[in-house]
């Protein structure tokens, strides 16, 4: 009986370890499941971000595109009008 009792112990001992072990593996899978979630969480906020982000970003190249054609179109109309009063200028002179 004595390796009877000795393997039921060893059993005994056995068994309380592995129920040791699922309990601190079932916190840390637990403690994991949290972390895992707030990670998804935050990564949900920052492709947020980055879709806000890349709109304003859109708008800034189109409101950049459309002031450099109005400077363009602006600095066209002001060469125009210099080339003119040179004209006239000229002319002026021309006629003395």
């Amino acid at each position: 009986m004595s390796s009877f009792e000795s393997l039921y112990h060893e059993t005994e001992m056995n068994v309380r370890e592995a129920v040791y072990r699922f309990s601190k593996l079932k916190s840390r899978n637990e403690e994991l499941s949290r972390e895992n979630e707030n990670l998804r969480a935050k990564l949900s906020d920052l492709r947020n971000k980055l879709e806000e982000t890349e709109e304003k970003l859109k708008l800034v190249e189109l409101t950049s595109t459309i002031i450099d054609r109005e400077d363009k179109t602006e600095l066209k109309k002001q060469i125009n009008d210099w080339v003119r009063e040179i004209d006239n200028s000229i002319k002026l002179l021309s006629g003395k």
